[in-house]
């Protein structure tokens, strides 16, 4: 019997599925529609017609491909319908950058490594979480130390710990950023 038969997906392996890619696919989603509740409507509409069809794949990474392919053409199918009802304008170059296949892995690129780096960030220990999450928001060293009531220098050595453990988890991700 072939490895690659599909087995169909138990409730608790769509919850997982749904519980490990709707976030990811909203930021993705969003990026082509610039409307989070829109771009949630649309992934949870996705979401709905795979356990309707009881779409099946053989694999997690098959349903990721599947389900950000998906929500590419339903979120350009939402434009689609909205300026042909005249409620939004854009050009045609718009609409073919859109479809283009480098704005699709270029934005599947952006939104993959996002997660990653959330996925690292909650491994953290919680005051290393803190302490970057409010350096990601631009906050300075100072600045955390107010927030957090604790040293400069605790913020400093909370910011190398939480650097190292980062390169480690996320290796040559890292340096994108």
């Amino acid at each position: 019997m072939s490895e690659d038969k599909v087995h169909p997906m138990s409730t608790a392996g769509y919850k997982s599925l749904f519980d490990t890619l709707y976030p990811p696919l909203c930021l993705f989603a969003n990026q082509y529609l610039n409307d989070m509740d829109i771009s949630k409507d649309v992934v949870q509409d996705v979401f709905i017609k795979i356990w309707e069809q009881k779409t099946q794949y053989p694999n997690f990474n098959a349903n990721k491909s599947f389900l950000y392919t998906a929500v590419r053409n339903r979120s350009l199918d939402y434009l689609k319908s909205k300026y042909h009802r005249g409620v939004m304008q854009s050009s045609d170059l718009e609409f073919d950058q859109l479809h283009s296949e480098e704005f699709f892995l270029t934005q599947l690129t952006i939104v993959d490594t996002y997660s990653q780096l959330e996925i690292a960030i909650k491994k953290l220990p919680n005051k290393c979480e803190r302490i970057i999450r409010l350096s990601l928001k631009a906050y300075t060293n100072k600045e955390i130390a107010d927030e957090m009531s604790i040293s400069k220098n605790t913020v400093k050595s909370q910011k190398r710990i939480a650097y190292e453990k980062l390169r480690h988890s996320l290796g040559s991700l890292l340096n994108i950023f």
